[in-house]
């Protein structure tokens, strides 16, 4: 059943906003709360944390603020009342301190030292349970708590991103950010082997949040045109033994189990996981093409095919870290996924002559089969000192990943020139073997100056080796015997080899930040085509600055400027010149020639916050020199796709996102983001130049109607997007999900649908010299998830335990 647009934005919008509220408004005050976060293990200073002050009453927001550096916060304004302190930090629980009182004889509340730990907080005998909103602003960053997105009980890492401002994903799990699809993912600030996976073979349970990075500073990667997404582990150092094991099973059978489990005793921390996921991949397309072949005699191309496909996989992993004293701590963790996979995709094509009448019929038929191991080793140290916020942290990682992949293809003629044949079928065979290595070294140290000012400065070293060995093979039709295909073979193999320093210097003067660095990166690259002995070599060093001031009106109020200097790094897909025969009517091919795309992106950014309120807007640009482009030709009835370096190309826009909590029981998030992109290039004789007015919007309701059980719809839409030959259509889906806590909330019983209405296409349109071609896309991506999620241990024991380990007394909240 196919739905209008039009139809399918009145539906979702009146589930959406079905209840209607205003804002609450809070009477003013002069009041003044202050205090320090400090980190429960290590007695360090948790800065840039976000502190808010909830009224007692209600628990609603009264203001909020981000604790600096050394980790002291103010919060200003404060109306006369009472109220309960909430402070939350990637990486820690969220902490309560409940008992604040704010009196006329008494304006100025100074808490004293707060410390971070555990997993929940135990106030004379009442336990307080947290709920962080799904999407939490800071200038610089966006984070994503992954556990509040119902799809995080059964999905994948894309399908929670889906609901994520600035981020939109395709119907394959490929991600973009306002745009853009070059977006470098990091997992706990480091290229590790999950992110080379595939972020839709990911799954959420294994995430504590995610972090989305538009415009980073000289300290990260530059790698990525439009930023980082930056994934956090789950990292539970509760005291004792506890953990979390979930099931979900899928229409058309998808399924899913995960199990979670952390140990913490004396120095020792350690933390192991596994998961399995079998989902299975079902889709179909049609295109069709018209051919100019410089004459009268014009032609067409009529193709429909089918996918069906399955993958199972399993990944389990493990980690442990030691405190040799109260400054020095060591860890090392390790990471082994496999995957198989099975694939069953089937081609027509009807060639029409200029009446549009048939003048022959092919099919074509694919079997294949892929295997895939990945490895990963980590090795960390870190040391603190006595002076608060000094540290020194050194990392060493190493991980392998082998594919074996194997396709056989059947392709038969059954009509030519308007007239049925009999040939024997077409029989080709395809071997890869495909290999990814890295090894990554890397060291970072803080030195605070004063209480506002620090230098940050470090060194990263990675080597990096691809190698895809692709053999293309006859088969002769009556002996079966392969005959190996010298001129569709080929053996790639990249070396990449990459040094790095950075450093930043931060400061503040009065309400003003600022923030100062320059990363200077060697890159050496060896481009190998083995079967044709072709060897590229390129060497270029680059530098990096980056820049951003922030104003602070008040802790509610901010605004921010960002600058900084990235580069895009073509990759192995795009480099290497196999030539790719599987649908011989779509040949494609990559291009060793390809330079770096070097991009400069600006960014201004506002933040305000109200009572139950927050928005974020953010004007930014950005200009890109020898951007990467598919680029299509035509010739002889055969469509040719390599990649080319544009000119040039722009874009710019402006994003506007809010969140607001009606009620206890109601919180709303929505985004809507609009930008241009602009792009130039000459080939030859001919100047290629396309231009779009792009946007995309995003709305979630969570709505809490009984106890412990949660109702959550989200809807998004893309429109229309450019390349240099061509667009991509429109886009627009809504997800449904329920969530029920069951046995005293040791328990969950979730429901999910995907893509209700059955809406997420892509489709696409595309001209050059020669030739127009559409696209249109259907994968399966309605499903209905059923899953139960258990927590392990979570008794009064390990309550008692942390509450003893904490240290109740004195200021230490």
């Amino acid at each position: 059943m196919k739905i209008k647009f039009k139809t399918f934005f009145h539906i979702t919008s009146f589930f959406l906003l079905l209840p209607l509220a205003l804002f609450a408004q809070q009477p003013a005050g002069n009041g003044t709360v202050t205090g320090t976060l400090q980190d429960g293990e290590s007695a360090a200073p948790v800065g840039f944390a976000n502190v808010v002050l909830l009224s007692a009453r209600d628990s609603s927001l009264v203001t909020g603020a981000t604790s600096k550096e050394n980790g002291q916060f103010t919060l200003q304004r404060v109306p006369v009342g009472q109220y309960i302190l909430r402070a939350s930090m990637v990486g820690f629980p969220t902490r309560f301190v409940p008992g604040i009182v704010v009196t006329a004889e008494n304006l100025q509340v100074a808490l004293g030292s707060i410390v971070l730990r555990g997993a929940n907080t135990r106030l004379n005998e009442v336990v307080v349970t947290a709920e962080r909103q799904l999407v939490e602003f800071d200038l610089d960053k966006k984070v994503v708590n992954v556990q509040q997105d119902i799809a995080a009980q059964s999905g994948s890492i894309a399908e929670v991103l889906q609901n994520v401002p600035s981020v939109t994903v395709d119907t394959e799990g490929n991600v973009s950010m306002r745009g853009s699809s070059n977006v470098t993912v990091l997992v706990d600030g480091k290229r590790t082997a999950l992110a080379e996976v595939g972020l839709d073979q990911i799954p959420a349970s294994m995430i504590e949040s995610v972090e989305l990075i538009t415009n980073p500073s000289s300290k990260y990667d530059p790698e990525g045109t439009s930023g980082i997404i930056n994934i956090i582990l789950k990292k539970d150092r509760a005291p004792g033994f506890n953990g979390v094991a979930s099931v979900n099973a899928g229409t058309y059978e998808n399924y899913n189990t995960s199990l979670n489990l952390n140990y913490h005793y004396n120095k020792w921390d350690f933390n192991a996981g596994y998961d399995f996921r079998r989902r299975s991949r079902l889709g179909n397309s049609n295109s069709f093409r018209t051919n100019y072949p410089g004459t009268d005699r014009t032609s067409y191309l009529d193709q429909s095919s089918t996918r069906n496909g399955k993958d199972i996989s399993h990944n389990v992993r493990f980690g442990a870290e030691y405190a040799i004293n109260a400054h020095n701590s060591v860890s090392a963790s390790a990471l082994y996924r496999t995957g198989d996979e099975e694939n069953l995709n089937g081609i027509t094509y009807r060639a029409l002559n200029s009446g549009q009448q048939l003048d022959s019929l092919t099919t074509r038929h694919t079997f294949g089969t892929e295997v895939d191991h990945v490895f990963e080793y980590n090795l960390g140290y870190r040391r603190t000192f006595e002076r608060k916020g000094q540290e020194w942290t050194a990392d060493v990682t190493y991980f392998t990943r082998h594919e074996d992949e194997i396709d056989d293809f059947t392709q038969q003629t059954t009509i030519r020139d308007g007239l049925p044949i009999d040939l024997d079928p077409t029989l080709q065979n395809t071997t890869a073997i495909n290999g990814r290595s890295r090894l990554l070294l890397q060291t970072d140290y803080v030195h605070p100056i004063n209480e506002n000012s620090r230098l940050e400065a470090g060194y990263r070293s990675s080597f990096q080796r691809i190698d895809n060995d692709n053999m293309f093979y006859n088969i002769n039709p009556e002996t079966r015997a392969p005959q190996l295909n010298l001129n569709a073979s080929n053996h790639f193999v990249y070396d990449e080899h990459i040094h790095a320093a950075y450093a930043n210097y931060s400061n503040k003067i009065s309400s003003l930040s600022f923030q100062v660095g320059v990363r200077a990166e060697q890159t050496n690259t060896v481009s190998d085509q083995r079967t044709q002995m072709q060897r590229v070599p390129n060497s270029y060093f680059s530098l990096f600055p980056s820049l951003f001031l922030t104003q602070e009106f008040n802790p509610e109020n901010m605004v921010q400027f960002s600058y900084s200097r990235r580069i895009n790094r073509p990759n192995a897909w795009n480099l290497n010149p196999f030539i790719d025969y599987t649908d011989p009517s779509n040949i494609r091919s990559g291009n060793p020639l390809l330079r770096p795309e070097y991009i400069n992106s600006l960014e201004l950014g506002y933040l305000r916050y109200w009572d139950n309120s927050s928005f974020n807007t953010s004007l930014f640009y950005r200009r890109t020199n020898d951007q990467v482009q598919r680029f299509r030709t035509f010739e002889e009835g055969v469509t040719y796709t390599t990649f080319i370096n544009l000119a040039s190309s722009s874009s710019y826009g402006i994003e506007l996102i809010g969140t607001h909590n009606p009620y206890k029981w109601w919180r709303l998030n929505g985004s809507v983001s609009g930008f241009r992109v602009e792009l130039n290039d000459a080939q030859g004789d001919t100047e290629v130049s396309n231009s779009q007015l792009s946007w995309n919007a995003k709305l979630n309701s969570t709505l809490t109607v009984w106890s412990d059980l949660a109702i959550q719809v989200s809807a998004n839409y893309r429109s229309p997007m450019a390349d240099i030959q061509g667009r991509m259509e429109q886009m627009y889906s809504a997800d449904l999900g329920l969530k029920k806590d069951v046995l005293q909330k040791k328990g969950t019983v979730s429901l999910r649908v995907t893509d209700v209405f059955n809406t997420r296409q892509f489709n696409f349109s595309s001209y050059g010299p020669g030739f127009e071609f559409t696209s249109h896309n259907n994968r399966q991506t309605r499903f209905v998830f059923l899953g139960f999620t258990y927590r392990l241990n979570t008794d009064e024991k390990n309550n008692r335990e942390e509450r003893e380990q904490g240290g109740d007394g004195g200021d230490d909240f």
